[in-house]
C-alpha cells in the first residue's frame, strides 16, 4: 500500500499536465479535473492489484497515464450519452416527435428544391457564350464592384454593366417563377 501511495504521489506532481491532456480531448476545466481524479482512483486500484506503472527505476509511465485518462474520458462520455429513462409513448410526446420530423422533412424538401433550382440556373449559365458566362460568374463570385472588376480584367465598366444586366434579365425571365415558388414553399413546382 505504501508503494501505491508513493507512485500516486509521483503521478500527482504532473497533475496540471494531466488536466491539460484531458482538456485536449474536449473537456472543460471542471470535467477534466473529474477525469483526472477518476484516473487516480483507477490507477490506485490497479496498483493495489500489483500492476507496475513505473518507467525505469524512478519515473512513472506517462503513456500508461495517458491511456488511463483516455479510457476514463471515453467511458464518462459514453455514460453521459446513454439515456436510461423509460420510453415516453404518450400521445403528446409522439405528436411532438412527429412535428419535429415534419420540420426536418420540410428542410430536406426545401434543400432539394434549392439544389434543383440552382442546377437549372447553372445549366442555363453554362449554355451562354464564353464571354457572358465568365463575366457573369466573375462578377457574382468575386464580390468586387464593377469598377474594381473592370480594372482587374481590363474591360470597360459600361460594357461589364451591360453584359451583367443582360445576363440578370435572362435569369430573371427564365427562373422568376421558380424563385417565387421556392419562397412560397411550393417546392414540388420547381
Amino acid at each position: 500500500m505504501l508503494n501505491s501511495v508513493k507512485q500516486l504521489e509521483k503521478l500527482s506532481f504532473r497533475h496540471n499536465d494531466w488536466i491539460d491532456i484531458v482538456k485536449s480531448f474536449g473537456c472543460n476545466e471542471s470535467s477534466a479535473e473529474d477525469v483526472v481524479q477518476d484516473s487516480y482512483l483507477k490507477i490506485y486500484d490497479r496498483l493495489e492489484k500489483g500492476v507496475d506503472i513505473t518507467y525505469g527505476d524512478s519515473d512513472v509511465n506517462t503513456f500508461y497515464m495517458y491511456m488511463t485518462l483516455r479510457s476514463v474520458y471515453i467511458n464518462n462520455a459514453k455514460r453521459k450519452s446513454v439515456w436510461n429513462g423509460a420510453i415516453d409513448s404518450t400521445q403528446e410526446n409522439l405528436d411532438n416527435k412527429l412535428s419535429i420530423l415534419e420540420v426536418e422533412y420540410a428542410d430536406v424538401e426545401m434543400e432539394e428544391a434549392y439544389k434543383r433550382m440552382m442546377n437549372s440556373i447553372f445549366t442555363e449559365i453554362n449554355s451562354w457564350d464564353f464571354y457572358s458566362r465568365n463575366i457573369f460568374i466573375a462578377y457574382f463570385t468575386s464580390g468586387l464592384s464593377l469598377t474594381k472588376l473592370s480594372d482587374n480584367i481590363g474591360i470597360g465598366r459600361s460594357s461589364l454593366y451591360n453584359s451583367i444586366r443582360l445576363c440578370r434579365d435572362i435569369i430573371k425571365e427564365h427562373f422568376e417563377e421558380d424563385v417565387q415558388d421556392f419562397y412560397n414553399g411550393d417546392y414540388d413546382k420547381i
